[in-house]
Order: C-alpha cells, then sequence, then structure tokens
C-alpha cells in the first residue's frame, strides 16, 4: 500500500515554527536527514500523528550553513542535529546536547560537505527500463507454458 505522503517545501525561516505548531498539535519527530546540493544542503524531516505522516525539505544555504535547532522542542531531535554537524558541517544554534562534532566516528571528518556534482543520465530505451522496474504478472508465463 502507497500512501501520499510527500515532502512540502518549507521556508529555512519556517523550520522552528513548523515543529513548534506540529509540537502543539500532538505531532511526534519521525526523523531528520540531509543531502548535499550544489548550492545548498537539502534537510528533510518527518512528523507524524495517527500513522500519517507530514513531511518537508528546507534549504540549508552552503555560505551560511545554520539550521536551528528542534532539540528543545523535540528532545530526539539532538541525535539528528549532531549527524548533520558531523556529515554536512552544518552549525546547529541551541542544540540542548552537542557533540562537537565527535558524534559519528568517519574516516573523513565532514564527509559530506564538498562540492556537488550533478549528473544528468542518459535516457533508458523502454526495454532496459522494463527490465530495470522487473517483470510483471502479465510478463511471466503461466504453468501452461
Amino acid at each position: 500500500m502507497s500512501l501520499d505522503e510527500p515532502f512540502n517545501d518549507l521556508p529555512l525561516a519556517d523550520w522552528v515554527p513548523t515543529a513548534q505548531r506540529h509540537r502543539a498539535d500532538g505531532y511526534r519527530l519521525v526523523q531528520m536527514t540531509g543531502t548535499a546540493r550544489p548550492d545548498s544542503f537539502e534537510i528533510m524531516i518527518s512528523y507524524d500523528k495517527e500513522y500519517r505522516c507530514t513531511n518537508y525539505r528546507t534549504q540549508v544555504p552552503r555560505d551560511k550553513p545554520d539550521l536551528p535547532s528542534l532539540s528543545g522542542i523535540f528532545p530526539a531531535a539532538f541525535t539528528y542535529e549532531n549527524e548533520l554537524k558531523d556529515l554536512f558541517g552544518l552549525e546547529v544554534p541551541g542544540l540542548t546536547l552537542d557533540y562537537g562534532g565527535n558524534f559519528l566516528r568517519t574516516k573523513q571528518k565532514i564527509p559530506f560537505s564538498g562540492s556537488v556534482t550533478v549528473k544528468q543520465e542518459k535516457a533508458k530505451p523502454a526495454a532496459a527500463r522494463k527490465d530495470a522496474a522487473g517483470a510483471t504478472a502479465s510478463d511471466t508465463p503461466g504453468p501452461e507454458g
């Protein structure tokens, strides 16, 4: 079963007020993660209430990588925020429990802070897309051959 739970764009200025609103409305924090983009770090967050997720993504500029902490609103956010610091080099003002860049052990300090190159994949022929998606029941021969 697939639910329609898209990621909604969230301005960075609305990061904390949105968390406060969700907390007041009885939501719980589900996850927070990030990915490096050429000009920003994209941070995704999900809240849940009654088995329905509300998902957001915000852009943190590379030239000012500050993400206000949500750990004062959702205490468990400190784990995600320390990971974001260690992996992307984000500053997280207001972090309630700050490991100072030593939360994760990585071979390389701040491994995802470097430059990002976006590659465009060439379009695959229809037959290759079908093979990649896997065979459907109608593509598979039955017991009669």
